[in-house]
């Protein structure tokens, strides 16, 4: 192979490369249906993470279909990618999100046109008091599952009650307070979720 050749083939390698992180960044993963319910059609992904042992993930979600679908983020969790023998803690969803799309406002659910996407922050949870923290730069995927209702209405129950001298569940002020009952609700009765790993040993009783 000639120098030209080379120049060449090493350019072209530099197009594929970047067209496939392009692709790889603009993928959506079909939305984990509610328990119980029929799956709405509904598609997302992961944007980015800010926070540790909580914060909020933003996502983009968005209506392929030639009707109106409603989302909600009850029971959506999220998984580090790699080995979930050396992973860090899973995250879960808690309490209303954030319409980032809109203005800002806060809702529980929100319906998404045909054809149309919606950015979202959702505020979100260590699940595995066991595992390291995460980070804004740990990858993460949409687990395949939603977390069951009974420990999704538990968390929340808890959470909104001992949050309420705090300003409510989404107030800043009300993290520590919030996660400590997220995680007093996942370890009162070990329930495997996507992700479960050789860390979760002895957790299911």
């Amino acid at each position: 192979m000639n120098r030209i050749s080379f120049v060449l083939f090493t350019a072209g390698l530099v197009l594929v490369s970047s067209f496939s992180s392009a692709v790889a960044a603009d993928r959506f993963d079909k939305l984990p249906a509610v328990k119980g319910q029929k799956a709405s059609g509904l598609v997302i992904r992961i944007v980015q993470y800010a926070g540790n042992t909580n914060g909020a993930i933003t996502v983009d979600v968005k209506n392929p279909s030639a009707e109106p679908q409603e989302f909600t983020a009850k029971g959506l969790y999220f998984v580090p990618q790699g080995n979930a023998n050396e992973a860090p803690q899973r995250l879960g969803a808690v309490g209303p999100f954030q319409v980032v799309s809109g203005a800002g406002q806060r809702a529980d659910h929100v319906t998404i046109a045909p054809g149309a996407t919606e950015r979202l922050a959702l505020d979100v949870y260590c699940i595995d008091s066991h595992r390291a923290s995460p980070g804004p730069t740990t990858p993460f995927r949409v687990a395949k599952d939603r977390v069951p209702p009974a420990l999704t209405r538990a968390i929340d129950k808890d959470a909104t009650n001992a949050a309420q001298g705090f300003g409510g569940v989404s107030a800043p002020a009300a993290k520590a307070t919030v996660q400590s009952e997220v995680w007093k609700n996942r370890d009162a009765r070990w329930i495997e979720l996507d992700g479960e790993g050789k860390q979760e040993l002895g957790k299911k009783r």
